[in-house]
């Protein structure tokens, strides 16, 4: 009787269990069911954002890049022997260009700089003039390029106005402005702003434009940006006759891959008297340039003097890299504090001839010769030593 009794007790366990777990598996598949989405929802769809590329800043520096039949309404340019002209001396030094430095620049930053290129999307390059072409090739990827100089913004040409005689002076002298760079891979200063009183083009707007352009992007558009005092600075709509204030700066949006990226440029002296804690541009510089790559080519040596000394600063506080040649900031300050790792490249010697009061950094060349075994060559030529291609380039990691 008892091993009856126990033996139906132990069959309603088991049943018991097995109905608790059937009733889970229930329970599981009603909730289950409850997270599938219903065949007749239809799926939400991200819309794909448009781009304004037939616009007049990009049809102008198209005709400016020599790129015939992407100039849309302007396109009839190419038809004048002036502007057909333009567009083969364009297309020749540009491709002599990409095959005697460009191109080894782009595959050489590419792998050296992809580590700097991987913590931020901000180049910050002072002392640049229009020289978005050496930034773009070291680094293609970044989002805001922040460029200073002391050439004036300027404004675009509007080509569909000129009158006769207007489109072969405005070619030449493009043509001239763009001889430096070429040739040498900077620009000289004094002799932009020379250049730019004596002839045609106007200020600096139009090279740097057409640098963005002939590096494969599309010019979406152009704000000017003016300084209120000491108070504010502000982006305003881009007149070609005129602005509201003389600006001191300028915004172009570009396409690149499909993404959209800035170039701000400002005219600027930088120098402490200028550039302090009162002025409203140092403000603006140290918001917009923190965690950024700095780079730094043919200076003239600013950085070494003491009344740059705040921009000094604001660089080694504010950089997560700084990649420059020997007109940077003195070796001696990435040294001290142990706050950098330092990488060196190409070969070290005196400054060239233009700068006879300054002498060899003797910390550089200590650091050159103790590291002589691992200092890897350039496979290019970058700066003022064009003529000995003795060209250095260091690169200063923040620890």
């Amino acid at each position: 009787m008892n091993k009856l009794v126990f033996l139906c007790l132990s069959l309603i366990f088991v049943f018991g269990c097995n109905l608790s777990d059937t009733k889970k598996e229930e329970v599981v598949k009603k909730d289950s069911v409850r997270t599938e989405t219903p065949k007749d929802t239809i799926p939400e769809v991200v819309a794909t954002p448009t781009f304004n590329t037939d616009n007049q800043f990009n049809n102008i520096t198209a005709v400016l890049s020599g790129y015939k039949g992407k100039a849309n309404n302007l396109n009839y340019l190419f038809d004048t022997v002036i502007w057909d002209n333009h567009s083969k001396f364009i297309d020749s030094s540009w491709s002599r260009l990409e095959r005697k430095r460009l191109k080894a620049m782009k595959d050489w930053g590419r792998e050296e700089f992809k580590d700097a290129a991987a913590k931020t999307n901000i180049v910050f390059y002072p002392f640049s003039g229009p020289d978005y072409l050496t930034a773009n090739a070291f680094f293609p990827n970044a989002d805001k390029y922040i460029m200073l100089g002391l050439e004036p913004v300027g404004k675009l040409p509007e080509l569909d106005k000129f009158k006769k005689g207007e489109p072969s002076e405005y070619s030449n002298d493009f043509k001239k402005s763009l001889g430096d760079i070429f040739d040498k891979s900077y620009f000289i200063t004094r002799k932009m702003q020379s250049d730019f009183q004596a002839q045609k083009v106007n200020g600096l707007l139009p090279l740097l434009t057409f640098f963005i352009k002939r590096s494969g992007n599309e010019i979406l558009d152009i704000k000017y940006i003016v300084r209120y005092e000491q108070d504010s600075i502000a982006e305003v709509a881009y007149d070609f006759k005129s602005a509201d204030k003389k600006p001191f700066g300028v915004r172009v949006d570009f396409l690149q891959e499909g993404k959209q990226k800035s170039v701000y440029y400002f005219k600027y002296d930088v120098s402490n008297k200028n550039f302090n804690d009162t002025t409203v541009f140092r403000k603006y510089i140290d918001e917009n340039t923190k965690g950024a790559i700095t780079y730094i080519k043919s200076a003239s040596y600013l950085l070494h003097a003491g009344f740059m000394t705040n921009m000094r600063t604001l660089i080694l506080n504010n950089s997560s890299s700084v990649i420059q040649d020997d007109t940077g900031i003195p070796y001696k300050f990435f040294e001290e504090g142990g706050k950098f790792e330092t990488k060196l490249y190409g070969q070290y010697t005196r400054p060239v001839e233009d700068f006879p009061y300054l002498s060899l950094q003797k910390p550089l060349q200590e650091a050159f010769h103790k590291d002589s075994l691992n200092v890897k060559k350039l496979p290019f030529h970058l700066g003022y030593h064009w003529g000995s291609k003795k060209d250095v380039i260091i690169y200063a990691t923040k620890k």
